[in-house]
């Protein structure tokens, strides 16, 4: 007789952390649902304009011979489509988090974590690549290779501690252009998903 009460006393504790797991999941998915569906479009706009702008370079590339010799031309090259493939993984894992269906607390929480991990990733490789553009550029005027830049001979002429100052003015530019771009396009949807992050923890 008791061993009947307790297993009916623990089959009504798993009912209800069972409904209660339930809940919180569905709550979840609903709060996530607005920031989800705006960082999704953000992010279809990236991947529609990057390969336009590939295609822009490629014309450029093939009907301006000259421009074939410039270093920012086959940067771009490489760099467009390494960009298009991260929004293209960053909106499958937006897309995995928008079709979940059943699934457990924990599951939830990760995939949020790393679709935050991975666009703050993005910004820093981001900076990292600008400021080993402004150290290749110095290295090509060190080495004579202006015809890889175009306005190299200009900026050659102007004394290495103003140079300095003019990659340090640059770069700061960069870092405030590039936070307040991706702040605006992304961060207010990633901002509400941290805060869903923490709520759930």
């Amino acid at each position: 007789m008791e061993l009947d009460t307790l297993k009916n006393s623990w089959n009504t504790i798993s009912v209800d952390v069972n409904r209660d797991q339930f809940d919180i999941i569905s709550a979840t998915k609903k709060e996530m649902k607005s920031p989800l569906a705006g960082l999704k479009k953000k992010v279809q706009k990236q991947i529609k304009m990057l390969p336009i702008l590939f295609a822009f370079l490629v014309i450029v590339a093939v009907k301006m011979p000259d421009a074939q010799h410039h270093i920012l031309i086959w940067m771009g090259l490489v760099i467009l489509p390494l960009t298009t493939l991260y929004y293209y993984f960053n909106l499958k894992l937006i897309t995995d988090l928008e079709e979940m269906n059943g699934s457990v607390k924990d599951d939830i929480q990760n995939k949020i974590k790393k679709l935050i991990s991975t666009n703050r990733i993005y910004l820093i490789v981001n900076r990292v690549i600008f400021a080993l553009l402004i150290i290749g550029i110095e290295g090509l005027i060190r080495n004579n290779r202006l015809d890889l830049v175009p306005g190299l001979e200009t900026l050659k002429n102007i004394v290495f501690p103003l140079r300095v100052l003019i990659y340090a003015g640059i770069f700061g530019l960069h870092y405030v252009v590039s936070k307040y771009t991706f702040t605006y396009y992304f961060g207010k949807y990633i901002r509400q998903l941290k805060n869903i992050l923490a709520e759930m923890q």
